[in-house]
Parts: C-alpha cells; sequence; structure tokens
C-alpha cells in the first residue's frame, strides 16, 4: 500500500515555514517511528515540475494495512511537535484527506475515510 505525503493549503510560510524542510523533517520522524519498522519504507521524492533535490513529498509502502493506523497516527504526532505545523495532505488510491490539527479524532477521521472510500469506490478531502 502507498502513501504520498505532501504539504498543501496556502505559501510555505503560511505552513509553517518551508516545505522542502518540513518534509526533510517528517521523513526522518517516520523513519525513527518505532511502531513502523519493518512495517514501511519511507523515501523523498521532489515535488512534480521542480528542479534539483529538493524534497517535497514523502513516499511509504506499508508492508499491511495494519500500519496504516500507525502511519497516520506518526504524522498527527508530528505536527503537533512543531511549533508552526504545516497541513500534511496524505494521498492513498487517489484519495486525499488533509491533517490540519493533531487531535486524536483526526487519526479515527482519516481511516475511517480511507476504509470508506476503499470499500465504496469514493474520493474525499
Amino acid at each position: 500500500m502507498e502513501i504520498n505525503l505532501s504539504f498543501g493549503g496556502g505559501t510555505a510560510e503560511e505552513q509553517g515555514g518551508d516545505h522542502t524542510q518540513a518534509a526533510g523533517s517528517l521523513r526522518r520522524w517516520l523513519v525513527a517511528e518505532p511502531e513502523l519498522r519493518g512495517q514501511a519504507r519511507v523515501a523523498g521524492k521532489a515535488g512534480e515540475g521542480h528542479m534539483g533535490d529538493a524534497l517535497e513529498v514523502v513516499n511509504v509502502v506499508l508492508a499491511n494495512s495494519i500500519a496504516l493506523g500507525s502511519l497516520v497516527t506518526a504524522v498527527v504526532a508530528w505536527r503537533g511537535s512543531r511549533a508552526r505545523a504545516p497541513q500534511v495532505r496524505l494521498e492513498r488510491n487517489g484519495v486525499v484527506v488533509t491533517v490540519q490539527d493533531s487531535s486524536p479524532e483526526t487519526v479515527e477521521r482519516i481511516l475511517a475515510m480511507w476504509n470508506g472510500s476503499a470499500a465504496s469506490g469514493g474520493d474525499a478531502e
């Protein structure tokens, strides 16, 4: 299962700083997350239409669907650790969700949305 994480909604300054730095920070956070060790392959890639090696998208390939909850929880925890947390966009199978806060309800909402979309084939944001 592949998940792409990016930073959306407004300029980098409005989102709490440079997206390249945020993507690198999030990638390092996910690599260090004990719950994802052995369950996820984490990589970074340049955003579409960008030159050079500026990391703008974090790509995560999960070994199984059980690790999905751990990934979403880790992203929410990373946001909560930042003074000016950017919105994080998570995309799975064409379904995009945006993490705008660090509440436990956010994790539940994302998992419910993705599980509902997987069952019905629908899209949501």
